[in-house]
């Protein structure tokens, strides 16, 4: 089965430059002014069906993690007042399947590689030029969060970031936004304290949706996938892009993330001539 198969063409006729246009233009100007696209219905349910047993089976090759650091994705800092969020840290622990893992037979990997969603996304982004993560392990994963697991409250290190929603959580497992906190010129250091406090005056719980393609910039709203508290396992798919070629992720975020930094050989994936890039956390 082709990329194409998988994604409701009737509702998003992106195969053609021309439908493309017309599919983006309304969710460019929602991400230029919210940071957010949300694209429902973009795999169809039977597709979706195809992609959570795929996931499931991969799943046995991820590796579990549990982390904790500030909402910035660093260690503490002793050096600020104690009630500084940036001496305040989260919680963090889920699965990671990495892109040697996921198999060009894979629904998910064949997405990742068509040309019509990358077009896609670029004309979303607004931005001259997309390119796949060089980074073999990183470049397409499957985040997997069984009972327990959360991804606490945090900014991203890149610009954006591309999910498709596979399965939600029999209970918990919600994704939620803290919008505006935070700009090129004010960090908003007291909104980010209360929304940790527990405030949620200016949080937004966005739904989960199977087959939803999600677009997101979380380096500017701060985030979280609440705790999982029932099964199944909450399923996503992160589809790992940049603007710039040869992306790559740090050793130290692979080592955690993935329990390595080697990629095995296999065919489908490549290393080479990559740079690195910030050590982000695995959202949405």
């Amino acid at each position: 089965m082709s990329a194409s198969a998988l994604v409701d063409l009737e509702r998003y006729p992106i195969e053609s430059a021309a439908g493309r246009g017309g599919v983006a233009a309304g969710y460019a100007r929602t991400f230029a002014r919210d940071g957010v696209a949300e694209l429902p219905g973009f795999v169809r349910p039977e597709a979706v069906a195809r992609l959570v047993r795929e996931a499931d089976t991969a799943s046995r090759d991820g590796h579990h993690s549990e982390v904790s650091n500030t909402v910035h994705l660093t260690l503490p800092s002793d050096d600020v007042d104690p009630d500084d969020p940036r001496r305040r840290t989260v919680r963090s622990a889920l699965r990671a399947v990495p892109a040697d893992r996921i198999p060009p037979t894979h629904g998910l990997r064949e997405l990742y590689e068509w040309e019509p969603l990358r077009e896609l996304l670029r004309i979303i982004l607004g931005v001259e030029e997309l390119h796949p993560y060089a980074d073999p392990l990183g470049s397409l994963n499957v985040a997997d969060m069984g009972p327990g697991d959360e991804l606490g409250w945090h900014f991203d290190q890149t610009d954006f970031v591309t999910s498709l929603a596979i399965r939600p959580a029999g209970r918990g497992g919600h994704f939620e936004v803290a919008t505006g906190l935070r700009s090129r010129d004010d960090e908003d250091t007291d909104g980010i304290r209360r929304v940790l406090d527990g405030d949620t005056e200016r949080v937004v719980r966005l739904p989960f949706e199977p087959g939803t393609l999600l677009v997101f910039a979380g380096r500017w709203s701060m985030h979280r996938v609440s705790p999982i508290e029932e099964g199944p396992s909450r399923l996503v798919g992160l589809l790992a892009f940049d603007t710039r070629p040869g992306t790559d992720s740090s050793e130290l975020l692979k080592l955690v993330r993935y329990g390595r930094s080697e990629a095995h050989d296999v065919p489908w994936v490549t290393g080479a001539g990559a740079t690195t890039a910030g050590a982000d956390g695995v959202t949405t």
